[in-house]
């Protein structure tokens, strides 16, 4: 738990709460877990659960207000561009990876996706500007969900359907991905290999 409640008491029963949920989030989804299994686990009562969250989803929501807490602190610390968070982002998936995948098959209002996504915009839009000064204000807003929404895909893709790839492959695959499709950056030829594609020639 990201966000420390000030009572200790309190501090205690939603961290015991965040934990029983995530216990079994790892072989469930969100809709099949119950408020009786999350306080049997937790070793708390139905009327305490519900003095703090009406059901699965809002403590659901709960955690993923708590994630993105502790990724916009992490973002603040970074260069304003693509190369710098992609790899941040990842590492982060990594390390909360049974949480990101109940919120990407899960997206309701205030999901944690969506939030990624308007946040990373409004922090980094002026940069892509600027990197970009032929297009136009909305032309740079395409190209920037166009991009952050492939790097959500990747992380999809990767958490659901190949959770044993490791990080660093992701990484690698994703970096080489970014440049190919950014024409101010140049491929690194030896990642060719290392990613599985096949170097991008053109046709002109």
């Amino acid at each position: 738990m990201y966000i420390t409640p000030k009572d200790s008491r309190q501090r205690y029963t939603k961290q015991c709460l965040f934990d029983a949920f995530l216990e079994s989030l790892k072989t469930k989804a969100v809709s099949d877990i119950s408020v009786t299994e999350i306080c049997e686990t937790a070793g708390v009562s139905r009327k305490t659960f519900y003095k703090y969250y009406t059901d699965q989803f809002a403590i659901l929501r709960a955690m993923q207000e708590d994630m993105m807490a502790e990724f916009m602190e992490q973002l603040n610390s970074l260069p304003k561009n693509v190369f710098a968070i992609t790899p941040a982002l990842l590492h982060f998936a990594d390390k909360h990876r049974i949480l990101i995948k109940a919120a990407l098959e899960n997206r309701g209002a205030g999901n944690f996706i969506d939030t990624v996504q308007a946040y990373l915009y409004g922090a980094y839009h002026v940069d892509w500007e600027h990197m970009n000064p032929q297009m136009t204000n909305n032309e740079v807003k395409f190209l920037f969900h166009y991009v952050t929404s492939g790097i959500i895909g990747i992380i999809r893709l990767w958490l659901i359907e190949m959770p044993e790839e490791h990080v660093d492959t992701i990484i690698t695959k994703t970096d080489y991905l970014l440049r190919i499709t950014n024409p101010a950056s140049q491929v690194d030829s030896t990642l060719v290999g290392v990613t599985g594609f096949e170097p991008v020639t053109s046709s002109v």
